[in-house]
């Protein structure tokens, strides 16, 4: 008998040994520029300051907000399907599974998200709930995506990529905007916005969005438990006095939706299914001041508040966490071939979780402290031509101490239209709070005596290790064409895993643990190939092409009856994207995404699969007047029902099953 509890890798694990920053200016619509111009837009995450995207010495790209609106995206999730190289998957109506370059599950720890310079992972967990990110998609200037390691500026956790989510000036966005959107499966979703100016040299927004969501199909047939309704609203305010910069933003959110668990019990018959509602609710505040003294010189101070309530009553408990961030940069120019930027940064993070049985922690509250560093400099060996990037952050955190993740880069441009980098870097993911403290009984066995399967956190682990090599060439051979290569090795080393403790009897009852540990590597090689066409001023193509090869084992030493606390079968080896973008007479807008995603092998014991897919989505949209325009949304459109990723802990199985989905938007901006 194998007990369902979560989408987290270590429930995975014992379920096998028990059966065996602020942009220069916004980017509106990337499509009005030429490929040229493409590759001098500005991006900041690879950098942390401004920076061409031609002369990135990283895997980086981005999508404007004019993208994510011709795409019909209605959550985050849905417009990251947008970037090339990242793979997003649906496993049920609210949860999701996005990673770059592996480990993907629900429960992914290894990329960052940041919204606004805001870190948005959970403190339990090092994931992202994502169902509680609800970014009003009208507001967002860009998303930007790193495949591979930004740890060497961005940290802990920034391992396989950084998703940076910057929204836009308060000033941008004066007037009123109105959104409906009604969809199949009871979808609908109601986002108001109104801005102005505030003072002489001031600007502010605020914004009000409701949804609902009908629950997922089951894979048979009938309905899911994991339904979702959600309310957010938000305000964000910018000032400018001459070089000074000033932001304030804040959100506050309410939640909650069904769900279905099937848990152990500690009484006959031993397992229990669970019926209830996950609530949540929760806001944050940010503050950002920004100076520039000349074109070589600024700093940037930043502080956020981050508070957060999850309750799971049969589960979890209530998870309580609130974070306090401050963090500091300062850039300078050295002399006329050093670029100098470097950081202080300090993060506390308090929570409290009031879980008992199945589920608790030991402690039930935890303080953690980081403590960061950073430097970078920018040597122009040969001005214009080569450009060596040295880097490294130093940090000093509650669980292993100090860790140093530093980054070398290269990059060559021997032509304005011809780039060439190269990127050896480390990077480790630190424990959280499921590592080292979690108490799970994860089975009860009704044999004499009766036993007790337990995972158990430990206090003694290493962070997780990350060495990288990476490759990368773009070229503009044409005016119509650009082109986006790039490639990489990772070496993973003390990786999470679980091994067998010694059996201790707790009055009648035999406690079997399973403790988990870094005695786990794995390797992965592949690389992303993308392009865009522009194949008349009225239609444009977008293309990608992803590989990846993993492959995962113990350590040598490790005790016997360890196991990997990772599945490369979850990663598919190949994805393949097409995004037509065609402007047609009569303001009509016709947009079609077809995908392509290799299976997905299902756990040993489970000995299923997610097949390969083709799928498609569509949009139909029609300016009926300057500021109304209507959309006609199709999502999932070749298939009335599939799978796209496995179990979740709100739908036992294989996860919940994606429906084809149809809906209409109408919006005003006003």
């Amino acid at each position: 008998m194998k007990i369902l509890v979560s989408g987290w890798g270590i429930l995975a694990s014992l379920s096998t040994v028990l059966v065996a920053q602020t942009p220069d200016s916004s980017i509106a619509d990337l499509s009005t520029l030429d490929l040229e111009e493409l590759a001098r837009v500005k991006v900041t995450s690879a950098a942390r300051r401004p920076e061409t995207l031609g002369n990135s010495s990283a895997a980086i790209t981005l999508i404007s907000r004019e993208d994510i609106r011709r795409s019909g995206a209605a959550n985050l999730p849905e417009a990251l399907r947008l970037l090339p190289g990242l793979a997003v998957f649906q496993a049920g109506t609210r949860d999701w599974a996005v990673s770059a370059r592996g480990f993907h599950q629900q429960s992914s720890n290894k990329m960052l998200v940041l919204i606004d310079g805001r870190v948005v992972y959970s403190p339990i967990f090092a994931g992202v709930f994502w169902e509680v990110q609800r970014v009003p998609l009208e507001d967002v200037d860009r998303i930007e995506l790193i495949r591979g390691p930004g740890a060497a500026l961005w940290g802990a956790n920034a391992v396989n990529g950084v998703i940076n989510v910057i929204t836009r000036p308060a000033g941008e966005t004066v007037g009123g905007f109105a959104g409906v959107t009604a969809g199949t499966n009871d979808q609908g979703q109601v986002d108001v916005r109104y801005g102005g100016s505030v003072g002489q040299r001031g600007a502010g927004r605020a914004y009000a969005l409701a949804s609902t969501e009908g629950g997922s199909d089951r894979p048979a047939g009938g309905s899911s438990e994991d339904d979702w309704q959600f309310g957010q609203g938000g305000f964000r305010a910018d000032f400018n006095q001459g070089n000074n910069l000033f932001t304030v933003q804040g959100d506050g959110y309410i939640g909650g939706g069904g769900q279905q668990l099937v848990l152990p019990a500690a009484s006959p018959p031993f397992v229990s299914l669970a019926d209830e509602d996950l609530e949540v609710h929760g806001g944050n505040l940010l503050g950002r001041w920004s100076r520039r003294f000349s074109p070589r010189s600024d700093l940037a101070l930043q502080a956020y508040i981050d508070y957060a309530v999850r309750t799971q009553l049969s589960q979890f408990g209530r998870i309580r966490d609130a974070t306090i961030d401050l963090d500091f940069q300062h850039h300078f120019g050295l002399g006329p071939r050093h670029d100098v930027l470097w950081g202080l940064g300090y993060r506390r993070i308090t929570d409290e979780v009031s879980g008992a049985f199945p589920v608790a922690f030991d402690p039930p509250s935890r303080d953690v402290n980081l403590v960061t560093g950073f430097v970078q400099d920018e040597i122009a060996v040969i001005r214009d031509r080569l450009t060596v990037n040295l880097g490294a952050k130093f940090e000093d955190n509650s669980y292993t101490g100090f860790e140093l993740q530093p980054t070398v880069r290269l990059l060559w441009t021997p032509s304005l239209r011809t780039t060439l980098w190269a990127a050896v870097s480390r990077a480790v993911r630190t424990p959280s709070r499921i590592d080292s403290d979690l108490r799970l009984v994860a089975q009860v066995i009704d044999a004499p005596p009766i036993t007790r399967i337990e995972a158990l956190g430990s206090d003694t682990l290493e962070a997780e290790a990350l060495m990288a090599y990476e490759l990368g060439y773009r070229i503009v051979p044409d005016e119509r064409l650009s082109v986006d290569v790039s490639a990489y090795y990772h070496d993973y080393n003390r990786l999470r895993s679980v091994a067998p403790g010694l059996p201790v009897l707790d009055g009648d009852v035999l406690i079997a643990p399973f403790i988990v540990g870094n005695e786990a590597h794995a390797r992965s090689y592949g690389g992303t190939v993308s392009a865009t066409v522009r194949a008349s001023s009225r239609w444009h193509i977008r293309t990608s092409y992803t590989y990846l090869n993993m492959t995962a084992g113990l350590e040598d030493g490790a005790l016997p009856g360890t196991i990997a606390d990772i599945n490369p079968g979850l990663n598919p080896s190949h994805q393949l994207a097409i995004w037509s973008s065609f402007d047609l007479p009569r303001n009509l807008e016709f947009d079609v995404m077809g995908r392509y995603v290799s299976e997905l092998e299902g756990r040993p014991v489970a000995g299923d699969e997610v097949e390969e897919y083709v799928q498609a989505d569509a949009r139909l949209g029609l300016a009926l007047t300057p500021g109304i325009r209507l959309e006609l949304i199709g999502r999932d459109l070749l298939s009335r029902r599939r799978i796209e990723f496995f179990q979740s802990a709100t739908n036992p199985g294989r996860g919940g099953a994606i429906a084809r989905q149809l809906r209409a938007r109408l919006t005003w901006t006003f």
